[in-house]
C-alpha cells in the first residue's frame, strides 16, 4: 500500500518537497523531547542558584544574629559586674606578607610613619595647665638654660630702632650665626626686643618652642608646651618677659621667662583652634580661629573663658592684625580670599569695610606698624598687594601690587610678608628663587636690597627683624634659624 505523503517546504531553497510523514513525525518528537530536556536542565540550574543564594543569605542573617547576641552578652557582663575591669580588646594582627603586601621601606618613609605614630600618641597626651620650663624642656639641658638665662634682664628698657635700610650692607653672616633650634619645620618667630643680647624665638609645626641665645656658645633650648603645631610667638611690647604663643591645639600659653613657667592663658573647649592673636593691650588679646571667629580674651580672666567670640567670616581666619593708632579697628584675612575690617564697638554680621581683590587664600594681612594708613597682604594667588586705610570706615583701594611667587608648597612654611619694626615704608619676605635670599622691598614694591651669602643656602619662609637693633633672622622648615647682623 502506498504510504501518503503530503508537500513540503525547503525554506532554504523555497521547493516543495515530497517527504514521508512518519518520518517527519518522528523527527518532530525527537525535536520536542531535546526542548523539554533542555527546558528541564535550564530550570534545574537556576533552582540551584536560587537555593545557594538563599543558603548565602541565612549564613549572613545568622552571623549578624551571632554578632548581636555577642555584643547583647557582653553588655549584660558588663552590667552585672560594673566594677570588673574589662580587658582591652586587642585588634587581629594581619600578616602584610600573606597579604603580599610590599612595605616601603626607605628612609622617608620609615620617618614619615614615626612622625604619624608621634601625633597619635601626642593626641591622647594631655598638658597641665601650668608647666614648668624644667617639665617642658626637651633632654637634659635644664641646667644649661638656668645657667644662660638667669642673670638676663628681660624688662630693660630698650629704644625703638628705624634707620634700618642704611645698615643693609654692614649686616653679615657665619656659621656661628647658624643653629639648628627645634626640630621640624618652623612656622612662626619672634626677637626679644633687648638690646645687650639677640633672643631668638621659634615656634614649629608639632607645638615646640625654641630659645637661641645667639651671643652664647650654648646650644638653643627646645620646649614642649603645645601639643599641635604653633601658629603664632610674640613677646609682649609692655612685659617682654612674657612670650605669647597660640597653637591648633586650640590652646594660648603666656611664658613666662622670670618664673620659668608656661601658663594656659586661654582654652577653646569646641576644637576650632587658634590660627592667629595680636595684642590689644599688655592683658587682653584677639585670637582668631578655624572656625572663622574671633574672640577677645582677657589674660587676667579665667583661661577657659572669652569676654567676646564673633563670627567674621565662614572660613578659616588665617592672621588678625590690630590697628596701631586706634585700637578699636582690626583686620581680618581669610581662605576664600578677602581682607575685612572690623570695629569692637559694634560687630556685626557686616564688616565696616570688606575687600575681595585676591582670587586665593590670603596668608596674612598686616597693617603697618606706625600710623596703619596700610595693610599690606600675602596671597597664595602669587601677589603681594598694599591697600589704603589712611581714612578708616572708607573703602580699602588698591595701592599698589607686586608679583611674586608665593608657591611654597606642602613642605614649606607659607610666606608672609612683614613690615619692617618702626617702619610704615619697608618690608620683608622670603623667596623662592634659585639663588637663595631673603627681599626686601619698600612701599612702591621695589626691591630695594637682597640678603645672602654662601652660608646661606635655603629658603626661609618665616623671616623677622630685631625690633632694636639692625639684626635680620630667617627660618626654614628644618629647624634652622640663619641670622645676619653687623
Amino acid at each position: 500500500m502506498a504510504m501518503n505523503r503530503i508537500p513540503l517546504c525547503d525554506i532554504t531553497t523555497s521547493e516543495v518537497l515530497s517527504f514521508p510523514l512518519h518520518v517527519f513525525h518522528k523527527r518532530r518528537v525527537q525535536e520536542d523531547n531535546f526542548e523539554e530536556e533542555y527546558f528541564n536542565s535550564k530550570t534545574k540550574d537556576l533552582e540551584t542558584k536560587f537555593n545557594k543564594s538563599k543558603m548565602k543569605r541565612k549564613s549572613v542573617y545568622k552571623e549578624v544574629e551571632d554578632e548581636v547576641k555577642k555584643k547583647k552578652r557582653e553588655v549584660e557582663d558588663e552590667e552585672l559586674n560594673p566594677k570588673a575591669v574589662q580587658a582591652q580588646r586587642v585588634p587581629t594582627r594581619k600578616s602584610l606578607r600573606l597579604a603580599k603586601v610590599d612595605i616601603d621601606l626607605s628612609e622617608e618613609a620609615m620617618a614619615a610613619r614615626a612622625v604619624a605614630q608621634a601625633e597619635k600618641e601626642l593626641e591622647e597626651v594631655k598638658l597641665e595647665p601650668v608647666l614648668s620650663f624644667k617639665d617642658a624642656i626637651t633632654g637634659d639641658a635644664y641646667d644649661d638654660f638656668v645657667h644662660d638665662f638667669e642673670d638676663m634682664d628681660f624688662k630693660s628698657s630698650t629704644k625703638p630702632f628705624k634707620d634700618y635700610v642704611s645698615h643693609f650692607k654692614n649686616m653679615k653672616i657665619d656659621e656661628s650665626r647658624v643653629a639648628k633650634v627645634v626640630n621640624g619645620r618652623i612656622t612662626a618667630m619672634s626677637i626679644h626686643p633687648m638690646q645687650e643680647k639677640i633672643i631668638v624665638s621659634v615656634g614649629n609645626k608639632y607645638g615646640a618652642v625654641g630659645l637661641w641665645h645667639v651671643n652664647s656658645d650654648t646650644l638653643p633650648f627646645e620646649f614642649k608646651p603645645h601639643l599641635q603645631g604653633i601658629t603664632n610667638i610674640q613677646f609682649n611690647p609692655d612685659l617682654p618677659n612674657m612670650l605669647y604663643t597660640s597653637s591648633y591645639d586650640g590652646t594660648m600659653r603666656c611664658g613666662d621667662l622670670e618664673n620659668e613657667k608656661f601658663i594656659e592663658i586661654y582654652n577653646v573647649s569646641d576644637e576650632s583652634s587658634c590660627t592667629y592673636f595680636d595684642f590689644l593691650s599688655s592683658t587682653t588679646f584677639l585670637v582668631s580661629h578655624r572656625d572663622g571667629t574671633v574672640s577677645v580674651v582677657d589674660n587676667r580672666s579665667d583661661h577657659k573663658t572669652w569676654m567676646k567670640r564673633h563670627t567674621c567670616h565662614e572660613y578659616s581666619v588665617k592672621t588678625i592684625s590690630v590697628h596701631p593708632a586706634d585700637k578699636n579697628y582690626f583686620i581680618s584675612a581669610e581662605t576664600k580670599g578677602s581682607l575685612a575690617l572690623w570695629d569692637l564697638r559694634k560687630l556685626q554680621k557686616k564688616p565696616v569695610t570688606q575687600v575681595r581683590h585676591h582670587q586665593r587664600v590670603v596668608y596674612s594681612a598686616f597693617f603697618s606698624p606706625v600710623t596703619g594708613n596700610s595693610v599690606l597682604t600675602t596671597s597664595a594667588d602669587d601677589s603681594i598687594c598694599l591697600f589704603d586705610t589712611s581714612k578708616l570706615g572708607n573703602a580699602m583701594l588698591l595701592q599698589k601690587s607686586l608679583k611674586h611667587n608665593n608657591w611654597t608648597g606642602r613642605w614649606l612654611s607659607t610666606f608672609k610678608a612683614t613690615w619692617l619694626p618702626n617702619t610704615d615704608d619697608t618690608f620683608v619676605v622670603g623667596s623662592m628663587s634659585p639663588s637663595r635670599r631673603i627681599e626686601i622691598f619698600d612701599d612702591k614694591m621695589r626691591n630695594i636690597f637682597n640678603f645672602k651669602d654662601e652660608c646661606f643656602n635655603c629658603i626661609t619662609s618665616v623671616n623677622s627683624f630685631h625690633p632694636s637693633l639692625p639684626v635680620l633672622a630667617g627660618c626654614n622648615s628644618s629647624g634652622k634659624v640663619y641670622v645676619f647682623a653687623e
